[in-house]
């Protein structure tokens, strides 16, 4: 790789670090915000959140497959504008249809930068640099997650108690009972949510501006040959053996987290802990990615990285189990719930940035955003079969109702294990170490 080529790739992998910090911090303000603004304005959506999740995953996965014709830049800055239209309208209208669409506008924004990352630093890193980058991209970004997800209870709380014309302290006793509020109250809290994600436009905007700076030329999405024409793309290789199990892994995985994940504030509400605090668990099992993702590249390069995916993926699975249980633990709930947030995700999270970068090397160069939009389409069918799972059964106050959240933790854990066994098994003796990028034969 020569000078100039090396010196335009840390440009472009510089600016997307920025960008995905920006969104990092807009990610953490509205996965804290939104489930809770949607749980007072329009219950039927948060009870079918992880649909709207999946749809949106859909999209972004079919924007990102789109990148051989159009390249990265435009896809980016497209999600960057939908982000910020996203949260100006929210404020604007409570109809069920202009939520459904608003919601779907501030996942899509959010999701796609989620989507790009793996084939776009991939693209513009070295093989020696790859892991660093992605380990430093990711934890940066959930370290702005962290701080949006602490300061945003405060927020809705500080919001609510000046709608509302009472003290901070009675606004956060308040809100740990929003099941009894009268329609006022709710309307001030609705209206206290919506008052942060506005203000939080502004780091969709500074998430945005970088992606501007993006320089790219066509070869960087596209497969050319010796005279810079178009080469026809092979999708047979993403039909290989190894994109195709990985396409299971993923997909148990991504059910699992679906059916957990998206419902932590409201689940730590049915335990009867108030919202400002909820927040700051949220807040610290965040941090835990952050803490536990920076020794990603020492954990690919002593235990190898399918090894280090699956057993740090197993150890995680007991403090998923404590944070179900967090009511057994009497006066030592929070502390309890705390721990097992921090560990559950600091273990879970550590090897993501493996988990992002490994199935690139699945499939060719030209291939990798294809690819990554395959995995992104199957995690959208995947969370939305979780989404009809939860709103018809799981959830559904006429079968397990709030019992629910806590039966969800358990069928999780089952799901995790069999993906375990699938990525231990099929993926260690081949995959475990680096491969050289060139290397060609996949299948």
């Amino acid at each position: 790789m020569n000078e100039e080529l090396l010196k335009r790739y840390k440009h472009n992998s510089r600016m997307f670090f920025l960008s995905y910090l920006f969104m990092g911090i807009l990610s953490g303000i509205v996965n804290d915000t939104l489930i809770t603004f949607l749980k007072q304005a329009q219950p039927g959506i948060a009870n079918s959140y992880t649909i709207y999740s999946g749809i949106a995953t859909l999209l972004a996965a079919a924007l990102v497959a789109a990148i051989s014709k159009v390249g990265y830049k435009k896809i980016l800055v497209f999600g960057g504008a939908v982000s910020i239209a996203g949260l100006v309208l929210v404020s604007f209208t409570r109809s069920w249809i202009a939520v459904s669409c608003i919601t779907l506008a501030l996942l899509l924004g959010l999701l796609l930068f989620d989507c790009v990352l793996p084939p776009f630093l991939t693209q513009y890193t070295t093989e020696e640099e790859r892991d660093k980058m992605f380990s430093r991209t990711m934890y940066s970004n959930v370290a702005g997650m962290a701080v949006a997800s602490y300061t945003g209870g405060m927020l809705i709380v500080w919001r609510f108690a000046a709608r509302m014309g009472i003290g901070y302290a009675e606004a956060e006793a308040l809100s740990s009972k929003a099941a009894e509020f009268t329609s006022a109250q709710n309307t001030a809290y609705i209206s206290a949510h919506t008052d942060i994600l506005l203000i939080f436009v502004v780091m969709a905007i500074l998430g945005t501006i970088p992606l501007l700076l993006l320089k790219e030329v066509k070869s960087d999405y596209r497969a050319e040959g010796k005279n810079g024409e178009k080469v026809k793309t092979d999708w047979k290789v993403l039909c290989n053996k190894y994109a195709l199990l990985y396409l299971i892994y993923n997909s148990l995985i991504r059910f699992g987290a679906s059916l957990i994940v998206p419902y932590f504030t409201i689940f730590l509400g049915t335990l009867g802990i108030g919202r400002a605090v909820v927040s700051k668990l949220v807040a610290v099992q965040t941090l835990a990615m952050v803490i536990f993702m920076v020794f990603s590249p020492w954990f690919s390069k002593k235990f190898g990285r399918v090894t280090s995916i699956s057993v740090l993926s197993l150890l995680s699975i007991p403090f998923m189990l404590i944070i179900g249980n967090g009511d057994k633990f009497g006066s030592m709930m929070v502390l309890a719930v705390g721990a097992g947030l921090f560990f559950r995700s600091g273990l879970m999270n550590a090897a993501n940035p493996i988990v992002q970068s490994l199935p690139m090397e699945f499939v060719t160069k030209e291939l990798r955003p294809a690819y990554s939009s395959v995995i992104f389409v199957s995690q959208s069918v995947v969370t939305i079969l979780a989404g009809l799972f939860t709103a018809g059964f799981l959830f559904n106050d006429k079968f397990l109702g709030a019992s629910g959240y806590r039966i969800a933790y358990y069928v999780t854990a089952v799901l995790y294990l069999i993906a375990i066994g699938v990525l231990a098994t099929q993926f260690t003796k081949k995959f475990n170490r680096p491969q050289s990028e060139n290397k060609e034969d996949v299948a």
